[in-house]
């Protein structure tokens, strides 16, 4: 083999601490999204790798980072739990723990301000009655839900953010679009906690999730577009200026 064809393909998947982090990204966007709250048992190590398609010795090494960030208590004999505490007290340390930085987070926002004005654009034109309809009772259901919370608000609030965003994907008929939108989730996720752990932003955002499904609703293209792009941007400044607050 030449040297030139030598270094055609890279290994796939061979340094262990890739692995080990994406098990610890996975765990931590099932709890942040409220799949798995404060208290709740992991499944059993064995069983953790099977659903994960990772090794036993990957998983362990997830729950030893987990655990030395104080997301998650290992008893012995007993199993691996949720560290117990406020749910939204939880959630913002969560958000403190997170790799991604801010180059990352501004590039994420360029691809989103492209992406999603032009994703709602087509939902207005393309989409059914009934898919705006569902995207606008999932948006109220949240509003009237979130009144009656007094914890676990951050929860409720990410799992409504992700849900909205990839509803409006699925709506637009685009199957390229929603595989793009899934291919961004651990972004998505590390920046939804870092905006989420703001005080007051996750509301703000609701509140931004409306207008815009109020302007689909209308089938007004433009100012559907015009309010997801002063959502994202709103969003991308608080996140930025609160990490310049840190």
């Amino acid at each position: 083999m030449t040297n030139s064809k030598k270094f055609l393909f890279k290994p796939i998947n061979r340094n262990p601490k890739n692995v080990y982090h994406r098990v610890v990204d996975e765990i931590k966007q099932s709890i942040f999204e409220g799949k798995m709250t404060p208290g709740d048992r992991l499944p059993a190590e064995r069983e953790l790798a099977e659903m994960l398609g990772v090794s036993r010795t990957s998983v362990r090494e997830a729950l030893k980072m987990l655990e030395a960030q104080g997301l998650v208590t290992i008893r012995h004999g007993q199993g691996v739990f949720i560290s117990e505490q406020d749910a939204d007290e939880y959630l913002k340390n969560f958000a403190n723990h997170l790799l991604v930085n801010e180059e990352t987070v501004s590039h994420l926002f360029e691809v989103r301000k492209t992406l999603e004005p032009q994703t709602v654009r087509w939902v207005a034109k393309r989409a059914s009655d009934a898919d705006i309809n569902d995207i606008y009772n999932h948006v109220v259901t949240t509003q009237e839900q979130l009144k009656k919370l007094g914890s676990g608000r951050l929860s409720l609030l990410a799992g409504h953010d992700s849900n909205f965003h990839n509803y409006l994907a699925k709506a637009t008929g685009n199957t390229v679009l929603v595989r793009l939108m899934n291919s961004m989730l651990d972004l998505l996720a590390d920046s939804r906690s870092r905006s989420l752990s703001i005080p007051s932003r996750g509301e703000s955002s609701l509140e931004d999730h409306y207008k815009i499904v109020k302007a689909l609703i209308r089938r007004d293209a433009e100012g559907a577009a015009a309010a997801m792009l002063e959502h994202l941007e709103d969003v991308e400044k608080q996140i930025i200026k609160a990490w310049h607050h840190n």
